[in-house]
């Protein structure tokens, strides 16, 4: 992954909040030029007069879906381990219970949790009010959260993909995704017009004025579709990119320890650390992020499906003589750790020595490593820097007093 998402909340947390704040102001602005920040707009799509809340919030998660997909095929992101990240793990019937009791609030006060503090910001009182009920109501559930916490945690059927319920690349399920929601808006907008000429007739014209949508033009119409058409086009053009860079190899490019203990300190994200020993003996030790899998459970790991764009490191117990067959059509690129284990053992988990005041600059940013990672992965208090290299040719000539040289 080239860019590290979560380096605005752990790195550059202040900087993250700042562009926290910013991004809030957008989105807020957004949802009030929608419409959101009034209940009579909210609660229509409960009565089918106005499908704007499902036409918005979809059409936001199909951008979402397509951009992550595509960026996830370009190398920009990693699509599995981002998900993993930003979204809960599946509570199944505590989703379903949440979900229901979500709908009744939403009916009841015209708002969810969200558009009550936009409605708030707009100076409406009823949404001033539904935003201090999700204060008192979160804070009644947390305090009476011992009673529920069985339920809370109930089913946690773990993170769950369509992409792996279908067995499909994700470009694939993205794109019918995007297929699906140009077909529900379309569908929507049939909705809409039936139930808006139904109102109409009702003769309520004070209701009809607060309830009924705007219509946007066929350009806008047209425009918003070309453009979820054209992304998912894209994602579907990306697929090419995992089958040309797919292709089966019988070797790998042999990564030295030094290297690999850099770009563990440096650039974790970017790399996927197998070790192939037994399970046991991995648990016990490892490279730091590593996943522990055996040789023969590697095909477990749909490896070949991975568009993740991370390097693929396989660490044997000593030396591995060529790729194994599970790891053959990754993707990106394959390294295989030289000497193995045994010899990250050596390099990292020993202390190192200090090298002479003749070493080399090599030989000082080898040490280097090795001293930090010792440090950091046995507890060890690190060591001191490698001393200066001793002084050559004549004597420091002694300064003299005041303004003299």
């Amino acid at each position: 992954m080239i860019f590290p998402f979560d380096s605005l909340s752990a790195h550059h947390r202040e900087f993250g909040l700042i562009v926290a704040v910013i991004i809030g102001f957008a989105f807020g602005f957004v949802l009030e030029r929608a419409g959101f920040g009034r209940s009579p707009k909210l609660a229509a799509q409960f009565y089918l007069y106005d499908m704007t809340v499902f036409k918005v919030m979809f059409g936001a998660i199909v951008t979402a879906c397509l951009g992550i997909v595509v960026f996830s095929q370009l190398g920009l992101v990693e699509l599995r381990t981002l998900s993993n990240w930003a979204t809960s793990e599946t509570f199944l019937w505590p989703m379903i219970v949440g979900g229901f009791l979500l709908g009744i609030g939403f009916i009841i006060a015209g708002y969810c949790p969200g558009t009550s503090a936009v409605a708030a910001a707009s100076g409406n009182l009823d949404g001033l009010f539904t935003f201090i009920g999700v204060i008192i109501g979160s804070f009644i559930y947390s305090e009476a959260f011992p009673l529920f916490s069985r339920f809370h945690e109930a089913s946690n059927l773990g993170h769950v993909y369509l992409y792996d319920l279908l067995h499909l690349p994700a470009p694939a399920v993205a794109a019918a995704v995007a297929l699906m929601a140009i077909l529900c808006f379309l569908g929507a907008e049939k909705v809409e017009q039936y139930f808006s000429e139904k109102l109409k007739r009702s003769g309520n014209t004070e209701f009809e004025n607060n309830i009924l949508p705007e219509r946007h033009s066929r350009l806008a119409r047209q425009s918003t579709f070309a453009t979820f058409g054209a992304l998912a086009l894209i994602a579907c053009f990306t697929l090419f990119l995992t089958i040309r860079n797919g292709s089966s190899r019988s070797s790998a490019l042999p990564l030295s320890q030094a290297d690999l203990g850099e770009r563990v300190l440096k650039e974790p994200w970017r790399l996927r650390i197998i070790d192939l020993r037994e399970r046991e003996a991995c648990l016990e030790t490892r490279v730091p992020g590593s996943e522990c899998v055996p040789l023969a459970e590697l095909t477990t790991l749909a490896l070949s499906e991975d568009t993740s764009g991370r390097d693929l490191i396989l660490v044997g117990g000593i030396d591995l003589n060529e790729v194994p067959a599970a790891a053959a059509t990754y993707p990106g690129r394959v390294f295989i750790l030289e000497k193995g284990f045994e010899g990250w053992k050596s390099f990292a988990l020993t202390a190192p020595n200090h090298p002479g005041p003749s070493a080399s600059p090599d030989e000082v940013g080898s040490y280097r490593i090795r001293a930090a990672l010792y440090s950091s992965l046995t507890g060890a208090k690190q060591a001191p820097p490698p001393p200066p290299p001793a002084a050559t040719g004549g004597t420091t000539k002694k300064k003299g007093g005041g303004c003299s040289g």
